[in-house]
């Protein structure tokens, strides 16, 4: 039997991934030729496998720079065998675009936080809990024990992905147009946030007015006035040039998130098994490289801070946590288990 695409069937079922009913989805030609098992590179590809990478960043960002890693590890670990190309500034669409996407070919990998798989199961606003995390020690004692493969293993096969690696971000701070010191000081105080309901409930907490914007968008919002601040890493913030609209960087250290690989889990265990285990150990590796070297740029950041005459406050992040100590038993109380044994290892 010939299915849309034009090829004769071995096995009815065996290209159901493609989106019709009998296999093949037109828009994906390459995808198709690639990946159905009746296209003339399948068996090629069986010796040689190649992959999108889509990023919404681009390079010295956090996220590009993992996967830029995990590209060349890949390749090394398994002689050439895997290829991975890197798509950054969003060129194959939106992050949560790619995600939907990724069932018929959109990309195979993406490099994002735990966080945004949100939408796809509300077990992914772990990352989101706020004043977890005592600091960089105790976020990578965390991801790198039975602790971190079992939130990474149940977040992912809720979602329906694959989640791979763990990179350190540095904690998310807020920059601004006004001083802030207190929990008080950020009452009414409008911000950008990202269009998710895990991080949106974060600053409705704290008495904030939290506004969901694109990050494309935040820039020209924070220089119309139309938000009063930012909340990103430090070193992402810098990324974004936020430091030619807000004079004000606030260490809030609030929320620690967690960088990784994401892969569509039907394609992940699609993969021989000397693949997946050469991709599981890139990943793995290419988290604690860009770990490592993100104090130090975390560092940087701050000095660079510093000589523009930018203000750096430290908060008292202790009355933060405080202010923050019924919020996940309140808020999310599926998730209060996982937030209880991650602080004790602290």
């Amino acid at each position: 039997m010939k299915c849309l695409g034009g090829y004769i069937h071995e096995k009815e079922d065996s290209c159901q991934r493609f989106g019709c009913s009998c296999g093949c989805r037109r828009s994906h030609r390459l995808r198709r030729l690639l990946f159905h098992p009746c296209g003339p590179l399948y068996f090629w590809r069986r010796r040689f496998f190649l992959s999108r990478i889509c990023l919404e960043s681009t390079e010295g960002d956090n996220a590009y720079d993992t996967a830029a890693v995990f590209k060349d590890k890949i390749a090394e670990l398994t002689d050439g065998r895997v290829q991975v190309d890197l798509y950054g500034g969003a060129q194959l669409g939106s992050t949560t675009e790619v995600l939907e996407g990724m069932s018929v070919g959109v990309a195979d990998i993406m490099c994002e936080s735990v966080g945004t798989l949100a939408p796809f199961t509300p077990l992914a606003n772990i990352d989101i809990m706020p004043y977890m995390y005592t600091g960089y020690d105790h976020f990578m004692n965390v991801w790198n024990s039975d602790l971190g493969d079992e939130i990474k293993e149940t977040v992912g096969e809720a979602a329906g992905y694959k989640l791979l690696g763990a990179t350190y971000r540095s904690p998310r701070i807020v920059t601004a147009t006004k001083e802030m010191h207190t929990v008080a000081d950020f009452s009414g105080f409008k911000l950008r946030a990202p269009n998710l309901e895990g991080y949106i409930k974060v600053w409705q907490w704290m008495g904030s007015a939290p506004t969901p914007l694109a990050m494309n968008e935040t820039y020209t919002a924070l220089q119309q006035g139309t938000v009063e601040g930012q909340e990103n890493p430090m070193v992402d913030s810098l990324n974004y040039a936020f430091d030619e609209v807000c004079d004000y960087w606030i260490k809030t250290n609030h929320v620690y998130s967690c960088n990784l690989l994401i892969m569509d889990r039907n394609y992940f265990n699609s993969l021989p098994e000397d693949i997946q285990a050469a991709v599981t150990e890139a990943a793995n590796y290419a988290g604690k490289t860009i770990s490592e070297s993100q104090q130090a740029r975390e560092a940087e950041a701050e000095e660079k801070l510093i000589s523009e005459g930018k203000t750096v406050i430290e908060v008292d992040n202790a009355e933060f946590a405080e202010h923050f100590k019924d919020y996940a038993a309140t808020e999310y109380p599926d998730l209060a288990d996982w937030v209880s044994r991650i602080v004790a290892m602290g």
